[in-house]
C-alpha cells in the first residue's frame, strides 16, 4: 500500500518548466527586445522555475482506508479524497521519452461531472503505477481467500492479444478517401507552386528548349485515364502507410479479464494502458467502414467513464472483430451485454424518407448553384449534378438497410448509418433517458425518430435511430429499468 505521501517523479518538474516556457513566449520575447534583457530574462526563467518546483513539492498523493487522497496546489492548496468504489478507470500512459526513464502518467477517473477530464494525474515510476492500480482495483472487487482458487483464477483469466493479420486487415478497411482527395488537392496545389516557378525567366528558356507536345496527354480520354491512375496510386500509398501508422499504434494490442476487471494495453511508441471494472461498461459499439460492412468485421468500442475522454482518443475495446471473435471472446466477456432478441427493420413506407427526401434537398441545392456558377460548362455541372444524386440516393439506401432497433430484457440494440455503420448494444440499466420525436409527415405514417441517453460522462453520448415503428415506444418503455 502508498501509506506515505508521495510526489511526482522529477520529469513532471520538468515538464512543466517546458510548458511554462511554451506558454510565455511572448513575455520572452518581449525581454530580448527591452535593454535590460539579460535580468528579465533571469528573473523571468527564475519564476517559471520557481513555480514548477513548488508545484511539484506540494502535489502529494497516498491511499488511506480505502480512499486515495490526492493534495496539490501552487499557492492555494486543495486537498481530494476520492473512494476506491468511486473510480471508473485507471489509465497508465507511456510516451517514448517515459519508457525511456521507466515512468508513466497515471490517470484516475470517476466520473464526477463536476470536473473535466481525469480527477487524478501524476507522474511515477511505472512499478509505483502498477501498485497504485492493483491497489485500487483488487479492493473493489471481492476477496479470494482460498491460494488455490487464486490460481485457478489466474490461469483461466480471458484474454486475447491482436494479431499481425488483424492489423492488416484493419489498415486495409479503414476509411481513406477523404485522406486521398486532401492528398491528391494537396499534390495538385504543390504542383500549382511549381508552375510558378516554371513561369521564371530561366525556366521558360530551359522548357522551350523541350517538346512539351510530346509530354502532354494526346486527348481528353487519356486525360481523365491519367487522373485516375494517379488517384489509385495514391490511395494505394496511403493505405500502406495506414497499414504501418495502425501496426505501430495498436502494437501487441491485447485485452485481459482479471479479477472481474478489463485491461487493455497497446502501443510500439507510446503505449496505452486501461484497467476498469467490467461492471462499469455500459455499453458496446460495433462501427464498420464501407469496406468492412462487405468482409462482416467490425471495430469494437466500449462506452464507460474515463476511457477514451482524451483529445483525439476513441475507447477501442478491440481494433478488428468478427461474428467469431464476438461469440468466443466477447460475448464470454460481456455476457450481459450479449443481445438476444428481435431486430425490427424500418417499414417499408421510411425508404423515401431516407433516399427520396434527401435527394430532392440535394437537388434543390444543386440546381440553385447550377445557375450560380455561370463561368462552368453546362455539361460539366450536369455530370457533377447527376453523379452527386446518384451517390446521395445509394447512401439513402445504405442507411435505410443499416437501421433497426432490438429490444430484449436486460439490452437495446440499434444501428443506423451508411459509409461507417454503428450497431450499439447497450445495458437496460445503463438507459439515462429515451426520447421520441415526430414531424407532422411521420406522424401520419406512424413512424417516429429515437433517441436513447446512455450513463456517460461524455457530453451527448445519445443513440439516434431514425424512421421507425411508432410501436417500438411501448416495447421500450415495458423493458426499461429504473
Amino acid at each position: 500500500m502508498i501509506d506515505k505521501p508521495t510526489r511526482n517523479h522529477w520529469i513532471y518538474m520538468a515538464r512543466n518548466i517546458f510548458l511554462n516556457i511554451k506558454n510565455m513566449w511572448f513575455l520572452i520575447v518581449l525581454c530580448l527586445v527591452s535593454k535590460h534583457k539579460i535580468a528579465f530574462i533571469g528573473g523571468l526563467l527564475a519564476f517559471i522555475i520557481f513555480s514548477a518546483v513548488i508545484k511539484w513539492y506540494n502535489t502529494l498523493f497516498y491511499l488511506k482506508d480505502n480512499m486515495l487522497v490526492f493534495k496539490a496546489g501552487l499557492f492555494s492548496k486543495s486537498k481530494q479524497e476520492i473512494p476506491f468504489d468511486k473510480i471508473n478507470t485507471v489509465d497508465i500512459g507511456q510516451n517514448l521519452l517515459y519508457r525511456v526513464l521507466n515512468t508513466c502518467a497515471v490517470k484516475i477517473d470517476s466520473g464526477s461531472t463536476a470536473l473535466e477530464g481525469a480527477d487524478f494525474k501524476v507522474v511515477v515510476k511505472y512499478k509505483l503505477a502498477e501498485k497504485l492500480r492493483e491497489a485500487i482495483l483488487n479492493t473493489k472487487t471481492d476477496h479470494i481467500e482460498n491460494e488455490e482458487v487464486k490460481e485457478e483464477n489466474c490461469e483461466n483469466q480471458t484474454s486475447k492479444t491482436i494479431t499481425l493479420k488483424e492489423i492488416l486487415i484493419y489498415g486495409l478497411t479503414k476509411g481513406k478517401l477523404g485522406w486521398t482527395f486532401g492528398a491528391y488537392f494537396a499534390i495538385e496545389n504543390f504542383l500549382g507552386q511549381i508552375e510558378k516557378f516554371i513561369n521564371t525567366p530561366f525556366m521558360k528558356k530551359l522548357v522551350n528548349a523541350i517538346n512539351i507536345d510530346d509530354l502532354e496527354p494526346k486527348s481528353a480520354s487519356m486525360m481523365i485515364l491519367t487522373v485516375i491512375s494517379v488517384f489509385i496510386l495514391g490511395y494505394i500509398l496511403i493505405t500502406l502507410l495506414f497499414v504501418i501508422v495502425e501496426y505501430v499504434r495498436l502494437y501487441k494490442f491485447s485485452i485481459k479479464v482479471r479479477n472481474k476487471n478489463l485491461n487493455i494495453s497497446y502501443g510500439l511508441i507510446s503505449k496505452k494502458e486501461y484497467s476498469f471494472p467490467i461492471e462499469k461498461v455500459h455499453a458496446l459499439k460495433f462501427k464498420q467502414k464501407i469496406l468492412q460492412q462487405l468482409l462482416g468485421v467490425f471495430t469494437v468500442e466500449v462506452v464507460t467513464i474515463g476511457y477514451g475522454d482524451e483529445k483525439e482518443e476513441k475507447a477501442i475495446l478491440y481494433p478488428i472483430a468478427n461474428k467469431k471473435i464476438m461469440d468466443e471472446f466477447l460475448g464470454k466477456l460481456l455476457p450481459e451485454i450479449d443481445f438476444k432478441g428481435e431486430i425490427r427493420k424500418p417499414p417499408k413506407s421510411s425508404f423515401r424518407r431516407f433516399v427520396f427526401k434527401r435527394t430532392i434537398i440535394a437537388v434543390v441545392i444543386l440546381v440553385s448553384l447550377y445557375f450560380v456558377f455561370k463561368t462552368v460548362p453546362s455539361a460539366f455541372k450536369i455530370e457533377a449534378i447527376s453523379i452527386f444524386i446518384l451517390i446521395n440516393g445509394f447512401l439513402g439506401y445504405l442507411n435505410y438497410k443499416n437501421t433497426s432497433i432490438g429490444v430484449s430484457e436486460k439490452t437495446i440494440r440499434a444501428s443506423s448509418g451508411s459509409l461507417t455503420k454503428t450497431t450499439t448494444l447497450i445495458k437496460q440499466s445503463s438507459v439515462q433517458a429515451i426520447s421520441k420525436a415526430q414531424n407532422p409527415f411521420q406522424r401520419k405514417g406512424k413512424v417516429c425518430d429515437y433517441k436513447i441517453d446512455i450513463y456517460s460522462n461524455t457530453f451527448g453520448e445519445v443513440v439516434k435511430v431514425r424512421h421507425m415503428d411508432e410501436s417500438i415506444t411501448e416495447l421500450l418503455s415495458e423493458n426499461l429499468i429504473v
